[in-house]
């Protein structure tokens, strides 16, 4: 992978580039989508990092299309406070973790929350 490009709120952006990585702000879930189109269309290897709000709003067939790009391997960070609906902490986390390993998980005391 030639570099690690960052998609989260302008707000953050700036922490992010402090620290090398190549980081872009998205105001809207439209804005972060154009960008990530242009990538997928590039013939660049690259590995991106999604901020989770922006990645909870994102069209499902636009999602299937991320997926499916052999050139753009994508995972979620934690980007701050949600941009929709309040979510818990523990069930963001546990919405990463899904989809990372594909598995859902619940915390001990807790109920399994429905999906999205």
């Amino acid at each position: 992978m030639s570099r690690l490009l960052v998609i989260t709120r302008p707000a953050l952006v700036k922490g992010f580039l402090l620290s090398g990585v190549e980081a872009y702000g998205a105001e809207d879930v439209e804005s972060a989508q154009t960008l990530i189109n242009t990538w997928m269309q590039s013939d660049e290897v690259n590995l991106l990092a999604i901020d989770d709000g922006l990645f909870e709003k994102m069209d499902p067939g636009f999602l299937n299309r991320l997926e499916a790009a052999q050139n753009l391997p994508f995972l979620t960070i934690p980007g701050g406070q949600p941009l929709g609906a309040e979510a818990s902490h523990k069930f963001r986390i546990a919405q990463m973790i899904r989809r990372a390993i594909g598995f859902h998980i619940t915390f001990k005391g807790e109920e399994a929350q429905a999906e999205r």
